[in-house]
């Protein structure tokens, strides 16, 4: 029987399962969890990790809550897109090349003080 994780959680909640951070703190406390309530909390933490993961990229401070420096800030692909006039497909086809493109993991964005001076040297300005 394929039962939801969520559902899972709620019919283990009489068990006592342990929360994330408890987890976290003693690993060898997820050997004894039911399969399905691990899938849940997985499911949860994935959820979670998503969630932190598009605040620090959104953020224009870096992960210590500074300032980026001189204000740069990263820029999605559709912002970037519309800086540069060209269309979104062509920024991920030439990422690669591009030396103001900023990964993060599999995530792509654009370094807004790196394309303004990419766009200063291509015009001469």
């Amino acid at each position: 029987m394929n039962i939801r994780p969520q559902a899972a959680l709620e019919t283990a909640g009489a068990r006592g399962v342990p929360r994330l951070d408890e987890i976290a703190a003693n690993p060898a406390c997820a050997a004894e969890l039911a399969p399905d309530v691990a899938q849940a909390l997985m499911s949860r933490c994935v959820m979670a990790l998503a969630a932190l993961n598009a605040r620090l990229l959104s953020a224009p401070e870096n992960a210590r809550g500074n300032p980026a420096p001189d204000g740069d800030r990263r820029l999605s692909v559709e912002q970037a897109a519309v800086r540069l006039a060209v269309s979104k497909d062509y920024l991920y086809r030439k990422a690669g090349s591009l030396p103001f493109t900023v990964r993060i993991g599999r995530s792509l964005g654009f370094s807004e003080a790196g394309l303004e001076k990419y766009m200063r040297q291509r015009t001469g300005r």
